[in-house]
């Protein structure tokens, strides 16, 4: 049985896309994964209201609305959010300050270095249950 019901994935690179959708699917992670282009499309997607996730997803540098704009804009969303989804930072970045300040959003549960894989995927369901 999926850990999740709905997975929202914010990433702008078709390849990371086509990736983690597979993965997902490979690990039978989630019922379903939808996917948007930047942080415009997510908020979006969120205010649309009618299909809340589980969990996002969250690259940092995209076009239009990156991740850091997102996470402004989600940090007021939640307090009156019919449902609030865990967000993992899904990023390529390899410096420690991007992770540092990731973590200083309190919407943030962790920060997952890309490619993601099966064991990124293994370790949050163990996370889930203490979310």
């Amino acid at each position: 049985m999926p850990v999740f019901d709905k997975v929202l994935l914010v990433e702008d690179d078709p390849i990371t896309i086509l990736v983690c959708k597979r993965t997902i699917e490979i690990a039978g992670f989630a019922n379903e994964v939808k996917s948007v282009i930047n942080g415009q499309e997510a908020i979006d997607y969120l205010k649309d209201g009618e299909e809340i996730p589980d969990l996002i997803l969250l690259d940092l540098n995209m076009p239009i609305l990156n991740g850091w704009e997102f996470l402004e804009w989600y940090t007021g969303w939640v307090a009156s959010a019919p449902k609030v989804p865990s967000v993992y930072i899904l990023s390529s970045t390899v410096d420690p300050e991007d992770q540092k300040k990731a973590m200083e959003y309190s919407c943030v549960k962790g920060f997952i270095s890309k490619p993601l894989t099966k064991e990124h995927l293994s370790n949050l369901e163990k996370e889930y249950g203490r979310l």
